[in-house]
């Protein structure tokens, strides 16, 4: 008989394989906006152009708010692959975390990666993994998309190697 202690310790052990995050490749505009904001502000002081107080406070302010906005989407959701499931954790304060098992993900039928022309050029997407055409779950705008489904083809693969020698 399994002891339930002894199971909730090996999982408490569990080493994580591989942290994500959203790419900052995927906030490319609001980088760009922010950046195009700010050098025209630089270029209007520069040349001597006086700009009313508030319209640079609004200016710097639009500025701030797109970079932080990427910055803390980023910071709210976060993948974690290890030995035998996928973790999305989602939150900061309050966290919501959903595992998906490798074992469950044996006997889905849709592994595949999404990506936009410019997605394929800066090397970033989602992964999608499909079960009877719902989605089980997505990886949002990762780096490097076709090596993190070939990881998890892999730890499929290895997990269900592993069961079929328990049973």
């Amino acid at each position: 008989m399994v002891d339930v202690r002894d199971l909730l310790r090996k999982r408490e052990k569990e080493t994580v394989l591989k942290t994500l995050r959203k790419t900052r490749k995927a906030f490319i505009t609001e980088y760009t906006c922010s950046i195009l904001l700010l050098l025209l502000l630089g270029v209007l002081y520069v040349k001597g152009v006086a700009i009313n107080s508030s319209i640079t406070y609004f200016v710097l302010g639009i500025s701030l708010v797109s970079v932080g906005s990427a910055e803390l989407s980023r910071l709210f959701i976060r993948y974690q692959i290890t030995e035998n499931k996928f973790m999305i954790i989602q939150g900061f304060l309050k966290q919501s975390k959903k595992n998906v098992y490798f074992q469950a993900l044996a006997f889905i039928p849709d592994l595949n990666v999404r990506q936009s022309r410019l997605q394929r050029l800066l090397n970033f997407g989602s992964v999608y993994l499909r079960s009877g055409g719902e989605h089980t779950f997505e990886i949002h705008d990762i780096n490097n998309p076709q090596q993190v489904l070939d990881t998890i083809e892999k730890l499929i693969e290895h997990n269900k190697g592993s069961r079929g020698r328990r049973e």
